[in-house]
């Protein structure tokens, strides 16, 4: 590898300039991009496959504000974080990786390299239907859309369990957490939302089949099959924000 990945460097340059020097002269394209400002526009405007940030500058707020910014992205980059100490990330999230100063370019390669070959393991097919469970896309007859969190959970739980009725109850533990079956409404909703989006003709299902007083179940053949090329979301479709309950 590589491919002309991109991967973006927020930090201080001269940190770790030779280091990376060394990862773009292995043909990744590197943008270097140093405070809060420049790496937030950065985020925003650039499709990166890595994001590699210094964490041993920016304030707990501002990392924090990074690191929202690109889980955030539809594209899914990793993101791997370079500290001082271990303790100045310890019950953070929103990361993939860490290296901890002093590290060479062989170890930054290495794990560059690791995340991006692990890239093909979050897709996922069965049948005409693929997943990508990183940037949370799905891939049908109709086309590649880009899910809500909810709606993603569903079908990958479907995917999961090929064939097997699921009740409302467990679609509601599950997804929901919570036991509550007095108004199942809300998975409905959402259960319409998705054949909205993988279905040729949502009024007469094709994949998600209802079983009436029962649940729903994936009408599929086959067992899932891990592994294939990402799944880009649409263009447009930068963000998926979380659906709205429906009224009650």
């Amino acid at each position: 590898m590589s491919g002309q990945e991109q991967l973006l460097y927020i930090g201080k340059v001269a940190s770790d300039h030779e280091i990376l020097r060394a990862i773009e002269a292995q043909g990744y394209r590197l943008k270097l991009v140093a405070g809060l400002r420049p790496g937030l526009r950065a985020l925003a405007d650039l499709e990166s496959d890595v994001v590699i940030i210094d964490a041993t500058t920016p304030s707990p707020i501002n990392l924090h504000r990074l690191l929202h910014a690109a889980t955030r992205k539809a594209s899914a980059p990793f993101v791997i974080l370079i500290v001082n100490d271990h303790s100045r990330i310890a019950g953070l999230g929103g990361y993939d990786d860490y290296l901890t100063r002093p590290f060479t370019a062989r170890r930054l390669l290495n794990l560059v390299q690791k995340l991006l070959l692990s890239r093909r393991d979050y897709v996922v097919t069965i049948g005409p239907l693929t997943l990508d469970r990183r940037t949370r896309c799905v891939r049908s007859p109709r086309g590649v859309c880009l899910l809500p969190p909810k709606q993603f959970q569903l079908l990958d739980y479907l995917v999961r369990h090929p064939g097997q009725v699921i009740s409302r109850r467990q679609f509601m533990q599950t997804i929901w957490n919570t036991a509550y079956l007095g108004d199942t409404r809300t998975l409905d909703v959402h259960i319409r939302w998705l054949r909205e989006c993988i279905e040729l003709d949502p009024e007469h299902p094709q994949f998600i089949r209802t079983v009436r007083g029962q649940g729903y179940f994936l009408a599929v053949e086959g067992a899932p099959e891990v592994g294939g090329d990402p799944i880009t979301p649409p263009i447009g479709d930068e963000t998926a924000p979380d659906e709205a309950t429906p009224d009650a």
